[in-house]
């Protein structure tokens, strides 16, 4: 029988969530040790700030505008980037998000047995659900909002509505040129009038999807333009089904990067994905980008050093020589743990000076320059990866390293979360030649890397001229038809 327990600490005003497996046969204490050589730690003090600035990016944009109340969206597909849905779902719902999206229906379920009442919109083109699925409970309790993307599946969702006797809220995406979901203006248009008419479907919203609002302003602009002409031409569909009773539908057309650009793509909702873990503003320029706080740090430790004369040879195809003599550390992190075999010889990371097996080794948001006084004028504290990333493990010259910093058990961060850091994840995505989603996805789950969840009581980011920024920012073309904060219809 092996049981899940969780245990809870507090050790120097950290609060710890860890989750151990536990079995009665086990050698020690009834503790099954884990096979972990490096654990993910993810900071929910930080995804509330993150959640508290976005608001504020909303609240005064919304302010500038003349419009109510913007909604949030959070966007957590791929058990939330690979951090853990059922848990950072539970956080979001505390800080009373408007909705959960996810991409299937199976990262659904994990939302549907969670203690969460938010409703959770589901992205992918869905045809069908039974009664006996865990899933059907969202529905009952008119948690499951889905997105029509075709006649034929607006047409199966109607049967299926009505064959288990429920409402179903839907989401029309319309296609603006990212091609990979949802209709085009003529066919979209038909899907509204069909929600709007259809007793068994409730159009709960309407999106599009903006394909690269951080590096294509004048394509964005272009999606924002075709985007407000199709809302203009439904206007009287979706004022016809509010005057029939039918509930406001929302208007989400920005992600992360779109909100933070401009305020004229907030319409009456956002959906934030990487903004949650304090990604994202590292693509966009001016206050609204600077308030997002880094939620996740990855460490392991090193675990040999050994001493290698001048042009010796280190890792796979011998990619790096010694040019002096060098002291090599050996950290059993590699690309079947999710560091990427592009950080082969361009990849940092920090040498802490702190042993691994503290429960928490170091605060997350401490200054770098806190760890760099241990060393003689701040050298020392980061270390280049040097040969090829190997399957389990990644070789790193620890030469210059401070006494201390370089000894077996000591803890190496991977992946840390100052801004300008050269292990920050912006930072070894733009080196690994991908990006931060990706970076983020690729960690492997537990047990090879463990999850550990942490509440740093980090500071609330505030900026006194964010209002005054934004009013001055806002150069894409508006979404929405009506002022900013309200729902068409």
């Amino acid at each position: 029988m092996v049981r899940l327990v969780v245990a809870c600490s507090v050790q120097g005003g950290w609060v710890v969530l860890r989750c151990r497996r536990w079995s009665p046969s086990a050698a020690v204490g009834g503790w099954e040790r884990t096979v972990s050589t490096s654990r993910l730690e993810i900071d929910l003090s930080a995804v509330e700030a993150n959640v508290a600035h976005i608001r504020r990016v909303l609240a005064a944009g919304a302010e500038v505008a003349g419009g109510g109340r913007v909604g949030l969206c959070a966007v957590i597909k791929q058990d939330a980037y690979g951090l853990g849905a059922p848990r950072v779902a539970k956080k979001l719902a505390a800080m009373g998000v408007d909705l959960l999206a996810v991409y299937s229906l199976e990262e659904a379920r994990a939302l549907a047995e969670a203690p969460i009442k938010t409703p959770v919109l589901v992205l992918m083109p869905i045809y069908g659900l039974e009664r006996n699925d865990p899933r059907y409970r969202l529905a009952v309790g008119w948690r499951l909002h889905l997105v029509l993307h075709s006649r034929k599946q607006a047409m199966e969702l109607t049967s299926l509505a009505a064959r288990i006797g429920l409402q179903m809220p839907v989401h029309v995406q319309l296609d603006t040129g990212m091609t990979r979901g949802g209709s085009l203006p003529d066919e979209a248009t038909e899907l509204v009038k069909l929600a709007c008419q259809s007793p068994r479907l409730v159009l709960a919203g309407v999106m599009p999807h903006f394909s690269n609002p951080g590096g294509d302003e004048v394509f964005t602009r272009e999606q924002a333009r075709l985007f407000k002409g199709w809302i203009e031409g439904i206007k009287p569909l979706l004022t016809q089904a509010r005057t029939a009773g039918k509930q406001p539908t929302l208007v989400h057309a920005a992600n992360t990067v779109a909100a933070l650009c401009s305020t004229n793509l907030h319409a009456t909702c956002v959906r934030i994905g990487q903004g949650l873990f304090g990604y994202g503003g590292e693509e966009v320029d001016g206050a609204a980008a600077g308030g997002l706080v880094p939620a996740v740090r990855w460490v392991s430790r090193i675990v040999h050093v050994h001493d290698v004369p001048a042009g010796w040879p280190v890792g796979y195809c011998r990619t790096w020589h010694a040019r002096r003599a060098s002291r090599i550390a050996v950290v059993p992190v590699g690309y079947a743990n999710g560091y990427p075999l592009g950080l082969s010889n361009r990849g940092v990371v920090r040498l802490t000076g702190r042993p691994y097996d503290h429960t928490r080794t170091a605060g997350p948001h401490e200054p770098i320059t806190s760890h760099q006084e241990r060393t003689a004028q701040g050298q020392g504290s980061f270390a280049p990866v040097v040969g090829r990333v190997s399957m389990d493990q990644i070789t790193v010259d620890v030469t210059d390293a401070a006494p201390g910093q370089a000894e077996v058990g000591a803890e190496v961060e991977l992946i840390g979360v100052q801004r300008e850091a050269p292990n920050s994840l912006p930072s070894l995505a733009d080196q690994a030649g991908t990006i931060v989603h990706e970076l983020l996805c690729r960690i492997a789950p537990a047990p090879s890397v463990e999850r550990t969840y942490v509440m740093s009581g980090s500071a609330m980011v505030g900026e006194p001229a964010l209002t005054a920024a934004i009013s001055a920012a806002g150069s894409v073309a508006a979404v929405v038809s009506g002022p900013a904060g309200r729902a068409v219809g």
